[in-house]
């Protein structure tokens, strides 16, 4: 008996109301695409694909390892992430970094840590001169306000040679 009623409930009607059984099977279909891609969508957002997150977050280092860096390469507009450049050289030596690519741009250095030595603009960057430790270790801790839209291009060398180059990509 169970089964007949349940025929009878999927099968078009005209009376109460009209009803195409067969056009409201293929309206629930959709609505149930429409919950799985909403529910993957929360996820990739909790994964950090539209900010900070494990999808997000990137670091590389050049093969000399005399430079590293830390940053997001995803960002929204008018948010604030971090950035950290890690440098190696000498003991106690003053290192130099260059910081080019079209990501001034897109960027605002909103905040530098520790302050360096000497700053200059170079092109469309900027050049840093920092204090090494008496491991010949330095980082900046850059605060970068996304604010503008779409990808940019960054590229971060050493005097001494070593390049990264990465891209990073700004959310409305």
């Amino acid at each position: 008996m169970t089964d007949q009623n349940e025929q009878d409930d999927h099968r078009s009607r005209q009376f109460p109301v009209r009803e195409d059984m067969a056009f409201q099977h293929k309206v629930w279909r959709f609505e149930r695409v429409g919950w799985y891609v909403l529910v993957l969508l929360v996820i990739l957002t909790l994964l950090g694909l539209f900010s900070r997150g494990p999808l997000s977050s990137r670091e590389l280092q050049s093969r000399d390892g005399s430079l590293g860096v830390e940053y997001e390469a995803f960002h929204r507009n008018g948010s604030t992430n971090a950035m950290v450049i890690r440098l190696k050289g000498q003991p106690n030596a003053v290192l130099e970094v260059e910081l080019g690519g079209d990501w001034l741009e897109g960027f605002e250095v909103q905040a530098l840590q520790p302050a360096p030595i000497h700053s200059a603009g170079a092109g469309q960057g900027m050049t840093l001169r920092v204090q090494a430790d008496e491991r010949g270790q330095a980082s900046l801790h850059l605060s970068l306000l996304g604010e503008g839209l779409g990808t940019y291009h960054s590229r971060i060398a050493t005097s001494g040679g070593a390049t990264l180059s990465f891209n990073q990509f700004i959310f409305p």
